[in-house]
């Protein structure tokens, strides 16, 4: 495996990794938001229980202050949970960021490579397509003594060859 892929799945497993924390800590940050409104709800319930008579202001006064004790308690866990999410957040995003640009490079490094053994294909296509020349010069030269040695007799280029030889543009597909 080369480095450009041993990168990119290093980079992918990061992100699975960071995801996984990040949507772990969401759901326990919806969670504690849950008990914190449970909480107000509490609060709430025993100030409605209270005027409604159910209850007497003594027990009113504990179920309340318990339940207002529990949702600042709450609170502050949320507001600690709300920088950690903030933290995991920005370490999802970096993570991606990091797979965005190791997948590039691992493209640029398949890339690369082909245009090694295409460099190396054209190499040896001049090669056969030079060698073949040569050879049909000799014939030429053979059924026709007074010739030359021009081409013009035998072969003549393609438009897309003289753009690619005098103009160095490459042909289309």
């Amino acid at each position: 495996m080369s480095q450009a892929a041993h990168n990119l799945a290093a980079a992918r497993a990061a992100v699975v990794t960071a995801t996984e924390r990040a949507e772990a800590a969401h759901a326990a940050q919806s969670k504690l938001l849950v008990r914190k409104s449970e909480c107000e709800a509490a609060s709430v319930a025993a100030l409605a229980d209270f005027r409604a008579g159910k209850i007497n202001e003594a027990t009113a006064s504990l179920r309340k202050a318990a339940a207002d004790a529990d949702t600042g308690d709450v609170a502050a866990l949320v507001a600690q949970g709300a920088a950690v999410l903030q933290g995991l957040n920005s370490a999802v995003s970096q993570a991606k960021s990091l797979e965005k640009q190791a997948e590039h490079d691992f493209k640029r490094e398949e890339w690369t490579l082909a245009a090694s053994e295409l460099d190396k294909q054209i190499a040896q296509l001049e090669q056969t397509f030079l060698a073949a020349h040569a050879e049909r010069a000799r014939l030429h030269k053979a059924l026709n003594p007074r010739h030359n040695g021009s081409t013009f007799g035998y072969y003549e280029h393609s438009q897309a060859l003289d753009q690619l030889v005098r103009r160095n543009i490459a042909p289309s597909i």
